[in-house]
């Protein structure tokens, strides 16, 4: 249920950031994920397991968002450094992207099994965990995503790039290029 979500929220945030901005796309998407994580904890109920299928298509407003519309943003940073350095560094950035990624996905496993263990789940007793386990577990899963993506929201409230300053910055780099008549230099 999730992945066809996300795979929707693509073309649905793509088509939001071309009405509103990246920035108020990447706001809306990302606080319909904290809505989705929300509802976590009111939708997992056991006696009514077909609740669980409603915060998957509001929790993929997240991932969805978040790949779809930072590549573009990046793409905005890159186009500024150029017209600033004259080089085109795309790579760099692009590396300095992924490799935060693949630091934040390994943060998040170690942090998962610390948390894991702070909320006194016992792999021995199975699906028997004591009821304080099972409410800490699921405050676990109900907080740790919605606080992270509230970081995130704070984080990118200060992206300096606007889409007014990103069309600025195109078509002073399109106006270069046609008077030098070159490209930039590529470094890397």
């Amino acid at each position: 249920m999730g992945a066809v979500s996300t795979f929707g929220v693509i073309f649905l945030v793509t088509w939001l950031a071309t009405r509103i901005g990246k920035r108020k796309a990447f706001y809306f998407s990302t606080g319909v994920s904290m809505l989705g994580y929300a509802l976590k904890w009111f939708c997992y109920d056991p006696t009514r397991p077909w609740l669980v299928l409603l915060p998957a298509p509001l929790m993929a407003f997240g991932l969805g968002g978040l790949f779809t519309l930072m590549g573009s943003m990046i793409a905005d940073v890159v186009d500024v450094d150029e017209l600033e350095t004259r080089e085109r560094r795309e790579k760099m950035y692009g590396s300095i992207f992924w490799w935060v990624v693949k630091v934040g996905m390994a943060a998040a496993l170690a942090l998962g099994g610390f948390l894991l263990n702070a909320t006194g789940f016992d792999v021995a007793l199975g699906g028997q965990q004591t009821p304080q386990a099972l409410f800490l577990l699921r405050l676990c899963d109900v907080l740790v995503p919605f606080i992270t993506s509230g970081i995130a929201i704070w984080t990118i409230a200060g992206y300096p790039i606007t889409e007014d300053r990103a069309n600025e910055v195109r078509r002073a780099l399109e106006t270069r290029r046609t008077i030098d008549g070159t490209m930039p230099a590529v470094a890397g």
